[in-house]
């Protein structure tokens, strides 16, 4: 899934020369962590809300000889972004390791859209069809195409949907296959897949009540 589907595209954004407080009413009146600064279309930096309190905090602290007073002066320049050709997963990779609430999308220099956790998220609820009606289990498979070709054909055999099926890795040479299907009858669907010699985790193969 690519980044350009997932992005925020109506924008709000302020330009460098807006004050502080213009700044602060816009991440206000619309909801809002992350504004873009812009010339034109053309993407300057980011400033959040989080630096507005800094801004204002360092003002407090002085007689407010130097303090920052528009939002060119506090917005971060070196910003990462993304392109609307990334994938979700590069999105969600660089959200978790450097700890960003959204990253700008930018096509050349110039800025189409934003996207934030939220989106990132949104978008594994969708691929994993969790709002969906259904359970999941875990298959343990080798880590060999061709038993997922196999438990695909047993899954094809279900007197029930299935509604998603995602490959992990699990350890150096297994899979572990979420499967997702839209019944109750769990007890049926394992004993199916544990006849024709598929292994299903169980909760007491991970944990063990103290």
């Amino acid at each position: 899934m690519f980044v350009g589907r997932r992005m925020k595209r109506d924008l709000v954004t302020v330009p460098p020369g807006a004050t502080l407080e213009e700044a602060a009413r816009l991440l206000k009146g619309n909801r809002i962590h992350h504004l873009p600064v812009v010339e034109g279309k053309r993407l300057l930096g980011i400033v959040t809300d989080t630096d507005l309190r800094n801004a204002t905090l360092r003002g407090a602290a002085g007689d407010g000889e130097g303090a920052p007073r528009t939002v060119g002066e506090v917005m971060t320049r070196d910003v990462v972004t993304l392109g609307p050709d990334d994938t979700i997963d590069d999105a969600m990779l660089i959200l978790s390791r450097q700890r960003f609430g959204a990253l700008p999308v930018v096509d050349g220099e110039r800025l189409v859209g934003i996207v934030a956790k939220a989106d990132v998220l949104a978008a594994v609820l969708e691929t994993l069809d969790i709002e969906g009606i259904g359970v999941r289990l875990e298959v343990i498979l080798p880590r060999d195409m061709g038993e997922v070709t196999r438990l695909s054909a047993t899954l094809r055999e279900l007197p029930v949907e299935v509604r998603s099926l995602v490959l992990a890795p699990h350890g150096k040479d297994r899979y572990a296959a979420f499967v997702r299907v839209a019944t109750i009858d769990v007890p049926g669907v394992r004993k199916l897949l544990r006849g024709k010699g598929f292994t299903v985790a169980e909760l007491s193969d991970f944990y063990e009540p103290g």
